[in-house]
């Protein structure tokens, strides 16, 4: 048996990872951003923030699952 299906599984999980942090940091910096410019307290745009960054990382973790379900 090869290690290549092991290594292309753990290189998967590596990449599921990382698109879910994206769509993460991009979710949280934009909503963080765009409250900021309008004033908000931050008692308000951080939780808001962290929020947004759940949501983001759960729509990029199904952007990911999308693409792989067409091939």
């Amino acid at each position: 048996m090869s290690p290549e299906p092991e290594y292309r599984q753990w290189l998967h999980g590596q990449l599921r990872m990382a698109v879910w942090i994206a769509g993460a940091l991009a979710a949280c910096g934009l909503v963080g951003l765009f409250l900021s410019a309008l004033g908000v307290p931050d008692a308000v745009t951080w939780p808001a923030a962290a929020g947004a960054a759940v949501g983001g990382g759960w729509a990029a973790d199904r952007w990911r699952r999308r693409r792989e379900e067409r091939g």
